[in-house]
């Protein structure tokens, strides 16, 4: 969701709009914080206290259904719980706040953002629907040219370039899938009772500093958000994990340590060594054949296009790290 500011010009029709405000996405509806819903207005906390109040007072929305509890891990480890507000609540309260934003978003939300939300999303899960079938349909195709391989009158260069493409049919797709922004992201399939601790990952950076000989520099963090990052990866939301699986999890941990910078020196290759550690002690780090499920190679590249990408590239990236880490499992 952003923050907007309209302009009409001669035909009414211009709307700027500016200031990302982030909010979090579940159930199909967003959920914003007291303090977040009097940003998007334009006014103060308590206003926006007093407008709640009145709306459960007179039963407009029955509050257990509009609101929900945050645990929040905050940059120093400590979890907070904090109230949040769905959708509807933020409506109701924008049809009451008496700002200039506030009649703006009445305006937008009632044109343009239930629209947006509600057939958006029955518009892109028909459409992710029909695309799933379309890789369905190459996958099956890319298997019956592997037989190729078995008929005779083919010539051998033929056949080994038939080959040589269904070995790496899952890694094309994946590439594929990313140009056209439909990559997915696949569900986890494994949950480990392992629960990395700041302690912990502190110890490997001991460790990798060690074997690499390197300066004081590398590993001396530049303030807390290394253990914001450690503690994000198993924050929950209305009672339930926000990184479910174990794969979640250690995408989660690879993208955090590797964009939040903690460190003087040494920020990607500590971010790497987290990831793989963590990887192999949650049980994930081999597939059932006893190789990587990310070799060398990829790990460096995925490190490196996460400390290149936006934030706003953030679930591309963690869908990319998912779609290797499942690769091996399917």
């Amino acid at each position: 969701m952003k923050e907007q500011t309209s302009i009409e010009n001669t035909k009414g029709q211009i709307i700027l709009y500016k200031n990302k405000l982030e909010v979090r996405l579940a159930g199909n509806t967003v959920w914003l914080s007291q303090e977040q819903i009097a940003s998007l207005f334009g006014t103060q906390r308590p206003a926006i206290t007093k407008h709640l109040a009145n709306i459960f007072k007179n039963k407009e929305l029955i509050e257990n259904s509009v609101c929900s509890i945050l645990e929040h891990t905050a940059a120093d480890n400590k979890v907070y719980k904090i109230k949040v507000y769905n959708l509807d609540a933020v409506i109701s309260v924008g049809y009451r706040v008496n700002s200039l934003r506030g009649t703006q978003f009445r305006i937008w939300a009632t044109n343009v953002l239930r629209k947006h939300l509600v057939d958006g999303y029955t518009i892109n899960e028909k459409r992710l629907k029909a695309q799933q079938n379309k890789i369905n349909e190459l996958q099956s195709a890319v298997r019956l040219l592997g037989n190729v391989a078995l008929l005779e009158g083919v010539s051998d260069e033929a056949k080994g370039i038939v080959q040589i493409i269904s070995e790496y049919s899952r890694a094309l797709n994946i590439l594929d899938d990313f140009d056209h922004q439909r990559l997915a992201s696949p569900k986890g399939t494994k949950k480990s009772k392992y629960t990395l601790t700041y302690e912990v990952a502190r110890s490997i950076i001991d460790q990798m500093k060690k074997k690499f000989r390197d300066s004081a520099l590398v590993g001396q963090e530049k303030d807390n958000s290394f253990q914001g990052s450690i503690g994000a990866i198993y924050q929950t939301f209305d009672g339930k994990d926000v990184y479910p699986t174990t794969e979640d999890k250690a995408a989660h941990l690879l993208y955090f340590v590797t964009k939040n910078h903690s460190f003087v020196d040494g920020n990607k290759r500590i971010a790497a060594a987290i990831f793989i550690c963590f990887l192999q002690r949650t049980g994930i780090l081999l597939d059932k054949d006893g190789n990587k499920r990310i070799d060398d190679n990829a790990l460096v590249a995925l490190t490196l296009m996460i400390a290149a990408s936006k934030p706003s590239e953030k679930d591309t990236m963690i869908k990319v790290i998912l779609n290797l880490l499942m690769e091996n499992r399917r």
